[in-house]
């Protein structure tokens, strides 16, 4: 590996010097063919999964907790920005999610909700990113958080509302006995 970044740096300084000279200009993409992401993928969520999955894209393509991987020749590469710059990842670094599935159960799991999602895309009920899109995904979160607090607040009437029947029964009971106590000082005849 030392030898590959002493060669390769020899060559780009002997590149540069030429190409000053010259107007040539040439890259070096020691990791093989480069990931080109032009524009921002959909991300599905397949609840089996637990993390995104990429449609639309010819890259084995993935998010999770904010991290972007690719598999691809037999590696794994990660980024923060889905256009990269991306590294190479040892598959014991890869999230335990990832580790969990063979990558033709993902496929099969990938398909299944595309299709779902391909079906009508805007009344797709299934978690879903997109990068730079995060509104929808910000939407999806705030109608969960409307539910949970209307189905909080739905409680909190029903507890009130019990309480109130409870309170209610009990002034009652009282009155009751305090009629009785009018009527026959406390006894029963």
């Amino acid at each position: 590996m030392k030898k590959l970044l002493a060669v390769a740096s020899a060559v780009v300084l002997l590149q540069a010097a030429s190409a000053a000279q010259a107007g040539v200009s040439f890259s070096i993409n020691v990791g093989g063919p480069p990931i080109v992401v032009a524009q921002p993928p959909d991300f599905l969520y397949p609840p089996e999964l637990g993390f995104g999955v990429a449609v639309g894209v010819p890259y084995d393509m993935f998010y999770f907790s904010g991290v972007y991987y690719i598999f691809r020749g037999g590696g794994w590469y990660r980024t923060d920005y889905y256009g990269g710059p991306w590294i190479k990842v040892r598959p014991r670094e890869l999230p335990p999610e990832f580790r969990r599935y063979r990558m033709g159960r993902i496929h099969e799991y990938r398909d299944r909700e595309y299709r779902v999602y391909s079906r009508d895309r805007d009344h797709y009920r299934g978690r879903y990113f997109r990068p730079g899109g995060e509104v929808r995904e910000m939407r999806h979160d705030m109608r969960d958080q409307r539910r949970d607090e209307h189905r909080e607040m739905k409680e909190q009437r029903r507890e009130d509302h019990r309480e109130m029947k409870e309170q209610r029964r009990e002034d009652h009971r009282e009155m009751k006995e305090e009629r009785r106590d009018e009527r026959g000082g406390g006894e029963r005849r």
